[in-house]
């Protein structure tokens, strides 16, 4: 996996998937607010938390950002929309997800359904420790709770079912790479996740229906 950090930013790729961190501001610059659509602006005014606002506004700032430099348009003029699960697509058919967590965003994307996840590493386990699937892929693959979870939750949005992918999760095989694979039912395709070295303080994950 290749990368490239700086203090606020982080590329790399995994996967055959382009992956980028970046820590979100304390504020909502206009700058940000101009790359959204319409429709993305009117949605940011009706979040009664600020913080939430924030998140939402400089995460999608930055994920059309970045969509515009691989695709080499001007960021507020892609198109933005949901498949039939209603997880947000560009319309192009480049494949990308999101996922923010304690001041920071991990955007991911490619040219087959992709799923991220993005966690802060000090995150309290003890719920997520009751999904069967997360405490599985923890003792298969020997690692912490949160790091599972991230796996996890990567791969459910990679099939963009949610819960119901949850509870049909099962673990195909891990290999020494890191590299784990899931199958799921009714889902043919092969399903394959892997941990993300983002900067100190989080834990990630990116994961693939190929």
């Amino acid at each position: 996996m290749a990368a490239d950090t700086t203090t606020d930013r982080w590329r790399g790729r995994a996967l055959d998937v382009e992956l980028r961190w970046f820590r979100l501001p304390k504020e909502i610059s206009p700058a940000d607010l101009d790359v959204l659509s319409a429709e993305e602006r009117t949605r940011s005014a009706d979040f009664k938390a600020a913080r939430r606002r924030l998140e939402y506004v400089a995460s999608r700032a930055r994920l059309r950002r970045s969509l515009g430099e691989a695709l080499r348009v001007a960021p507020s003029t892609i198109a933005i929309s949901p498949d039939d699960f209603g997880k947000p697509q560009h319309s192009g058919g480049v494949e990308f997800n999101l996922s923010h967590s304690a001041g920071a965003v991990l955007i991911g994307w490619g040219d087959r359904p992709v799923g991220v996840d993005l966690e802060a590493a000090t995150r309290a386990t003890q719920h997520i420790g009751r999904l069967r699937i997360v405490a599985d892929v923890r003792d298969a693959m020997s690692i912490e709770l949160i790091a599972a979870f991230t796996l996890v939750e990567a791969t459910t949005k990679a099939l963009g079912r949610g819960l119901a992918a949850v509870r049909g999760l099962r673990i195909g095989s891990v290999a020494a790479s890191g590299e784990i694979r899931f199958t799921s039912p009714g889902i043919e395709r092969p399903i394959r996740a892997i941990a993300v070295a983002v900067p100190e303080g989080y834990v990630a994950a990116v994961a693939v229906l190929d």
